[in-house]
């Protein structure tokens, strides 16, 4: 069995995990680092931020989990025009 047939199910379990903490989705993927950065940022932007700030850091993760690139990078934002 190939490893893409499982794909849809994995991104779906990743997006399922960003509910219930900032950072499941890196932790499903195998990416302790990040898993442990988002989810001290998620809890330090609920607190300052509210549920905005955690869905911010939640977003983040699951795009860096899935694609590899932070939110910013996948958007274009901040990245030179020349």
């Amino acid at each position: 069995m190939a490893k893409a047939d499982n794909a849809p199910l994995k991104t779906g379990l990743q997006f399922a995990s960003e509910v219930v903490v900032p950072g499941g989705s890196n932790l499903i993927s195998g990416n302790y680092t990040q898993a442990a950065i988002h989810c001290g940022l998620g809890i330090l932007a609920g607190a300052f931020f509210g549920l905005p700030g955690v869905l911010v850091v939640a977003a983040n993760s699951f795009t860096r989990a899935t694609t590899g690139h932070h939110i910013y990078e996948a958007l274009n934002l901040g990245s030179d025009a020349s």
